[in-house]
């Protein structure tokens, strides 16, 4: 048999070739939603650690030219 044939030979390709696909986990709960207080607190944190004070200066100045 081809690997078309084997292919075709699914109803719906699943890349199992006719082997039964793996059990899947159970599944759990969701996590509980997180509160606006909350989603701010993290994204304050957030920001903190990834833009310190001294990186939210410019990088960048503008040089008088020379007078010519």
């Amino acid at each position: 048999m081809t690997p078309y044939e084997r292919l075709m030979a699914e109803a719906v390709p699943t890349g199992t070739f006719g082997r039964a696909r793996p059990t899947r986990q159970q599944q759990t709960e969701p996590a509980p939603a997180w509160t606006p207080e909350q989603q701010a607190a993290h994204r304050a944190e957030l920001e903190a650690a990834l833009s310190p004070k001294w990186s939210r200066r410019p990088q960048l100045r503008l040089v008088d030219a020379p007078a010519a």
